[in-house]
């Protein structure tokens, strides 16, 4: 469900009020990954053999305010708004207990691996075991910017400036419920939970009171805050020559408290906290020159800043095998800020309106790089910074109108993202953690490792107008494509330590959308066929705990939407 109000007050000329409200509320009953080993994605046939399905309602308003007021000397704009978000994700919690488990008892038989899961055979009766995980994030932001801008947009000198404000309060809970350990545990390894899930001194790590039956659990409360000031001018050297100067002077703070527990900690529940303060000076400086009408020509060189922050602890005892091969005795429990510092030269052309062009190049030089660490054993992602990388590449977007009916537009991208340097947590490594050369991998919603970004990409949409019954209609087309992977990332370079022999490069991917539609005056009727050839190649994947070494991991995958058939009617009046 989504519902989106506005409303103007204009009680005069110089004073216009725009309040508005965006809410969302969604609803997804399980995740959308299968199971290679039992599924046929030929015969769209896709199996999920997880047994605790994952629901993940979202539901989030957005109230706002919008106040501008035309002065002589500038122009002043206020917008305030304040974000609720309540949302619930969570991970194959069976999935990962099973891994785990069956590590700790040093069973000869899997529980869990590449071929499925192995719960039959055991007494007491396992084999209805669930242990579902959820993930309940909330957040309230409040942010407010107020910005001046100068009044004549045709004078030599344009200039803005103004303040900008944020106050964000997160809160998250993970829980693995985990109401079965105990006849778990008596019938995998002969005992009560308690005589395995013990601490230091060998006494029983108990559920916790007031997180129910969970074998873990991490609660989370945090605050975000950021003050900044911005200014930005433009002043016209010539007629067709321009300078603008941009600067941002910003101070960050972010601060949490954690609280962790449950057996798997095999300790007392455990607190802590933190708190990091920064300050960012982000320039930009750019040149255009528009040498005639339909011919603009631009150089940028612009500064990033992203805010460091904190991880979720990683529990020791199931990555303690991948913590000892980094070198370090626990995941970090912060990191730090990284910065980009961008160079782009680009035009925009023109040519008898027939053919638009957006065109660039740019290179990036990155430091001391937010990257996602996947241990290859456990698989319970964290953030490091890990050195300098450079990303460099091209773009071009392209409009060509063939004929009064035909159109066609492309795009099309190449980018290189690869660490320039080997990066390790201590001097004691032999192995680096990243590589130089490797390929920076990004950060992915549902698998948490992520992959690297294709090399190239491209699509081009084709669309025809016409007049069909004295209605006016069209039909148009739409591919897209995205490149194979050209460089490997650490988890695929066997000199790093997130070297995961079961790791893979993903294969190109086409996809291709048709529609057509036409307009009955106030009603539009379109009608369209989403994934036309009915691909199924390979958009993710993930990799389950792997305790056993070699290729023991579940594979679980990521396809598109099999082909997909609709009716689109929009009624405007």
């Amino acid at each position: 469900l989504l519902l989106r109000l506005a409303a103007l007050w204009k009680p005069n000329e110089q004073w216009s009020v725009t309040p508005s409200i965006y809410y969302q509320n969604r609803q997804v009953h399980d995740i959308s990954n299968y199971w290679p080993i039992y599924s046929n994605p030929g015969s769209d046939h896709y199996i999920d053999g997880d047994p605790s399905a994952r629901a993940t309602p979202d539901k989030f308003y957005l109230p706002a305010l919008k106040i501008e007021v035309d002065l002589d000397a500038f122009h002043v704009i206020s917008n305030t708004s304040y974000y609720h978000r309540k949302e619930q994700t969570g991970y194959e919690g069976t999935l990962y207990n099973l891994g785990f488990y069956q590590s700790l008892a040093g069973l000869a038989t899997p529980l869990l691996d590449s071929t499925g899961i192995h719960l039959g055979g055991f007494t007491p009766d396992i084999t209805n075991y669930r242990s579902p995980s959820t993930i309940d994030n909330g957040q309230q932001n409040v942010t407010e910017e107020v910005r001046l801008l100068s009044a004549d947009p045709t004078a030599k000198l344009i200039w803005t400036t103004g303040v900008f404000f944020s106050s964000d309060r997160q809160t998250y809970l993970e829980q693995i419920h985990d109401p079965q350990l105990n006849d778990f545990w008596l019938a995998v390894a002969g005992e009560p939970y308690t005589g395995e899930f013990t601490d230091a001194n060998g006494d029983p790590v108990t559920y916790v009171p007031g997180y129910g039956s969970d074998s873990y659990f991490l609660n989370i409360h945090a605050r975000d805050q950021q003050l900044a000031w911005f200014g930005e001018a433009t002043y016209a050297l010539t007629d067709t020559l321009k300078a603008t100067v941009g600067l941002r002077y910003s101070r960050t703070e972010y601060s949490f408290n954690t609280l962790t527990g449950g057996p798997q900690l095999f300790s007392a529940p455990t607190a802590n906290s933190g708190d990091k303060k920064e300050n960012s000076f982000t320039p930009k400086v750019n040149l255009s020159y528009q040498m005639d009408p339909n011919d603009l020509f631009y150089a940028t060189y612009a500064k990033g800043f992203r805010p460091g922050g904190a991880n979720n602890p990683v529990p020791q005892a199931a990555c303690a095998a991948d913590f000892a091969s980094f070198g370090i005795s626990a995941s970090p429990a912060t990191y730090n800020s990284d910065t980009v510092d961008s160079f782009e030269v680009g035009a925009k052309n023109n040519i008898d309106n027939r053919v638009r062009l957006a065109s660039s190049v740019y290179y990036i030089k990155w430091h001391n790089i937010q990257q996602t660490v996947v241990p290859p054993i456990c698989q319970i992602s964290f953030i490091a910074n890990l050195g300098e990388a450079v990303a460099k590449g091209a773009d071009i977007q392209a409009e060509f109108v063939v004929t009064d009916a035909f159109s066609a537009e492309l795009t099309a991208g190449y980018t290189e993202a690869r660490y320039t340097q080997d990066s390790k947590f201590s001097s004691a490594q032999q192995s680096p953690v990243v590589a130089s050369g490797d390929a920076i991998a990004g950060q992915s919603s549902e698998t948490g490792g992520g992959r690297p970004a294709a090399p190239f990409t491209a699509s081009i949409g084709l669309q025809y107008k016409f007049s069909a019954f004295a209605h006016e209609s069209f039909v148009r087309a739409d591919d897209e494509y995205q490149g194979r992977a050209r460089w490997l990332p650490p988890s695929q370079d066997p000199t790093t330590l997130q070297y995961n022999a079961q790791d893979f490069t993903l294969a190109s991917t086409n996809f291709l959308s048709v529609r057509g539609g036409m307009n009955f005056g106030e009603l539009s009727v379109e009608t369209f066929i989403d994934n036309l050839t009915d691909t199924h190649a390979l958009t993710d994947y993930n990799l389950s705990i792997n305790p056993g070494g070699g290729s023991s991991s579940l594979l679980r995958a990521y396809t598109f939407r099999p082909r997909t058939f609709g009716v689109t009617f929009i009624y405007r009046r």
